[in-house]
């Protein structure tokens, strides 16, 4: 698997425990745009020490070939984050599919980088974990996400009930899937 991934305007990086500064500094920028779609996990979330161990737990479980996240970078920029990417449950060989999930930079919407950095990347996690099926839980009111994803030839697959607390409210989340022989 790489641990960095270049596109055209872009730089993808898996970052480990030295990075949390700059992690932090992105989440505390976004916070407000994150919490309505994503669940905070504890009370210590805006941290350097929780997220060190969040980027410490992550590349643990890197090399055990269940997860990976990138950190996407503006390639004119390297020092600062713009992103996220993350394919997580990494599911072999039988089931070969994982959830594909992101998060972009307030200043970074709407460019295409998100797109951008999943178009270089879903190729990757099917020829080095043989991954059939992509799956994306996206809310039900989160449009700029759910035409993000149909654009990337994802296909909606219906409405999974009660599927993630957010802010205390278990929510209903839709399920997008991209099949990687389509």
């Amino acid at each position: 698997m790489k641990f960095e991934v270049k596109t055209d305007r872009l730089l993808l990086k898996v970052l480990g425990p030295e990075s949390a500064p700059m992690v932090l500094k992105f989440y505390q920028k976004n916070r407000d745009i994150f919490e309505k779609y994503e669940p905070v996990i504890g009370d210590d979330f805006y941290t350097l020490a929780h997220q060190k161990k969040i980027l410490d737990f992550e590349h643990k479980n890197i090399l055990r070939l269940v997860m990976i996240r990138y950190w996407i970078f503006n390639k004119d920029n390297p020092y600062e984050i713009i992103g996220t990417l993350s394919y997580r449950n990494i599911v072999r060989p039988i089931y070969a599919c994982c959830t594909v999930g992101y998060k972009m930079d307030r200043d970074n919407m709407n460019k295409g980088y998100c797109s951008e950095a999943i178009k270089a990347t879903i190729p990757l996690l099917v020829e080095d974990f043989d991954i059939h099926r992509f799956e994306a839980l996206i809310l039900p009111d989160n449009m700029p996400s759910i035409h993000m994803v149909e654009k990337l030839g994802f296909k909606f697959e219906g409405i999974l009930r009660d599927k993630i607390i957010i802010n205390g409210e278990r929510l209903d989340h839709c399920m997008y899937a991209y099949l990687a022989d389509n």
